[in-house]
């Protein structure tokens, strides 16, 4: 079976982290016997032209175990979004066309996100009579429907793919404007995180984030709750990103000196990371899904989060807690209440729980989806 993935976001421009996930997707497909490559327009800051002009307008990566096509283009959607979505589906075209030259025609085309890829992806579908599938990963994903900007092309796609979400939340929102939806929860490559290690509260409770340092993730909350706690703790940060100075300044301004930013890591060293943590820590307003919980629970380690949406699937009262949006006393509270509460959580429980979303088995059901597609195209 042949699979050409089409992502919105992959990790090429200044956030590094932006995308990553379509990545692993994709090699995911291939260690599972189907063969995918990834065909990527991206769409380039309107305020750098002087340096788009000096790019590369066509680009092969070659990835571990397949390739990314990769397109440029000016971003134009500040001037008109129509415009720019139009120029984003000729450009779509023009690309697919020329990876037909080197490639045979896929069986299955699979976008992510409604809009700009999900929209232009069941156009191609369309033309060369190939079934969609369209993963939808932003949180907010109603905008799609109700926003005049974007409601006729989000009713498109619904209408013209097999539509999926990331999480039940979602699945019962676009559900309110379609009579089928599935999820394909985001996978997870686990076996990094499997260990051994048996964990006890010594010195200091070990709190941990690993997330993006965007606005959304509300690391600042994260810190005010840090500073309200009469326990011996000490929190971690991993990621990097825009707002890397702003939570550096807030923490240092806070005068925490049990808080350590400590950058971008491999999946590998996040691993090692983990086992000297107690806890993984989400503080986000909303969260279609975060990858990292599942991580961490495969870690072995439970999780309080706030009731941002997409990790309160997997966080039941065995896995972790849950805590009010941007409120840094609820939260603290409720690291308070996890450390009384320790020993009470069953490692083996909370490992189990996070294999539930392997890569294996997400791998299986996509799979699952793409024979039903291709049965019914028949």
């Amino acid at each position: 079976m042949k699979v050409l993935v089409i992502p919105t976001w992959y990790p090429s421009g200044e956030d590094k982290l932006m995308g990553i996930y379509h990545k692993e997707f994709t090699e995911s497909l291939n260690n599972n016997g189907i063969d995918a490559n990834i065909l990527f327009i991206e769409r380039n800051r309107l305020t750098k032209p002087i340096s788009y002009l000096f790019k590369k307008k066509k680009i092969i990566i070659k990835e571990t175990n397949y390739h990314t096509y990769l397109y440029r283009m000016l971003n134009m959607g500040s001037i008109s979004f129509k415009w720019q979505l139009k120029r984003y589906v000729k450009t779509l075209k023009k690309a697919f066309k020329n990876y037909l030259k080197t490639n045979d025609k896929p069986d299955i085309i699979h976008a992510h996100v409604t809009v700009p890829a999900g929209y232009a992806a069941c156009i191609l579908g369309k033309i060369y009579n190939i079934p969609v599938v369209v993963t939808e990963h932003c949180g907010d994903l109603e905008r799609f429907y109700k926003n005049p900007l974007f409601k006729e092309y989000g009713l498109y796609v619904l209408n013209n793919s097999y539509f999926t979400t990331v999480s039940k939340y979602m699945k019962d929102i676009a559900l309110k404007y379609t009579d089928k939806c599935d999820i394909i929860p985001n996978l997870v490559d686990t076996k990094p995180f499997i260990n051994n290690q048996k964990r006890e509260i010594k010195d200091t409770f070990n709190l941990v984030m690993v997330c993006a340092l965007r606005e959304g993730k509300r690391i600042d909350i994260a810190l005010e709750a840090i500073k309200k706690l009469k326990i011996p703790v000490h929190l971690d940060i991993i990621g990097d990103g825009f707002y890397e100075v702003i939570y550096k300044n807030k923490c240092r301004d806070l005068g925490l000196d049990n808080v350590r930013f400590l950058g971008r890591k491999t999946k590998q060293e996040i691993a090692e990371i983990l086992k000297e943590e107690h806890a993984l820590l989400i503080t986000s307003e909303i969260e279609s899904f975060a990858i990292s919980g599942i991580e961490a629970m495969a870690s072995g380690l439970p999780i309080i989060t706030t009731d941002c949406l997409g990790p309160t699937e997997y966080v039941d009262n065995k896995v972790g807690l849950i805590c009010k949006v941007n409120d840094p006393d609820d939260i603290a509270i409720n690291i308070s209440s996890l450390y009384d509460n320790y020993n009470n959580y069953d490692k083996d429980y909370i490992v189990n729980k996070a294999l539930e979303y392997d890569s294996s088995n997400v791998i299986k059901k996509t799979t699952a989806i793409y024979n039903e597609l291709l049965t019914n195209n028949k």
